[in-house]
């Protein structure tokens, strides 16, 4: 049997590669017992790899209830998300009331509908193209960015 060319070995990493992240997935596969995807052994560790997509540059926000940093929002309000050169973007948002938030999936035409407890965080996704995300809650503020800003 001849040797393994360079790329035959690459190709030959690869697939254990992924035969091992497969392995790895099917053994920390969810049990019914896990409300989020995140909480997942696997998704933690190449989250801790690979980090967290930028933040949304604060000017290319824009909303009729938008005042330094701050949703003031009485029923309902619309933050846009301008398009922007970075393929995947994240607005993190901190309501001080019970939130219903919908906007669109990242590289996708998919609704995604969320209800969000007061003073919990969460941390949209918005890719290329900027996006809508509509807000309901009755007269409740929502904060943009972390705690670090």
């Amino acid at each position: 049997m001849p040797a393994l060319t360079r790329g035959q070995k690459i190709l030959a990493a690869v697939a254990v590669l992924i035969v091992a992240l497969f392995v790895t997935g099917v053994a920390t596969a969810d049990d019914g017992t896990m409300t989020d995807p995140t909480d997942n052994a696997l998704v933690q560790t190449l989250g801790d790899w690979f980090g967290d997509p930028d933040p949304v540059d604060p000017s290319d926000l824009s909303a009729p209830c938008l005042t330094d940093g701050v949703l003031v929002v009485e029923t309902g309000c619309v933050l846009t998300v301008a398009a922007a050169d970075s393929d995947l973007r994240e607005v993190e948002l901190r309501p001080d009331g019970p939130l219903r938030l919908v906007t669109r999936a990242p590289h996708d035409d998919t609704v995604l509908d969320r209800d969000v407890p007061a003073g919990e965080p969460i941390r949209v996704a918005v890719d290329d193209q900027g996006v809508d995300i509509t807000l309901t809650c009755d007269k409740c503020t929502v904060t943009l960015g972390g705690s670090d800003g």
